[in-house]
């Protein structure tokens, strides 16, 4: 795809969350349901992650899935329990601190996925909390 459409359906859905999140009293529910429902179906999809037992296959399917979706990313720590990557940008769009909770709540796809596939996603500093990139660690469970 070329460079301004290739993240296009990922800035449209983070559009979309942002436009349901401003739904009085259920909208975040809605965004959190919405990324559950994805989670798990990119989990049980052909295309997800698969289950993993150590972080180097943890690691493997999360190459896998940012490589097929082209999100520009850099992993700059790995040990035997974690790997910590960078995002210079959000695919989704949320840069400004008025989407930090659309962020969180939308984010719960990626929790829940690499949680069914073996690890825990943990969101240490992100775009819309004032970071200049976002900052994640991805844990392998024990």
């Amino acid at each position: 795809m070329s460079g301004k459409l290739k993240g296009l359906p990922f800035r449209l859905l983070g559009y979309y969350y942002r436009l349901i999140y401003l739904i009085p009293v259920i909208g975040e529910w809605m965004v959190r349901g919405m990324s559950k429902m994805i989670a798990y179906i990119n989990f049980y999809s052909p295309f997800g992650p698969k289950r993993s037992s150590s972080i180097h296959e943890l690691r493997k399917e999360f190459d896998r899935l940012m490589k097929m979706m082209e999100f520009e990313h850099e992993v700059v720590h790995q040990d035997d329990e974690k790997f910590e990557f960078v995002l210079p940008r959000c695919p989704y769009g949320f840069c400004r601190p008025e989407h930090l909770g659309v962020c969180d709540a939308a984010m719960d796809m990626d929790r829940i996925m690499f949680g069914l596939a073996g690890g825990k996603l943990v969101i240490e500093e992100s775009i819309p909390g004032g970071a200049p990139e976002c900052r994640i660690n991805l844990y392998i469970r024990q």
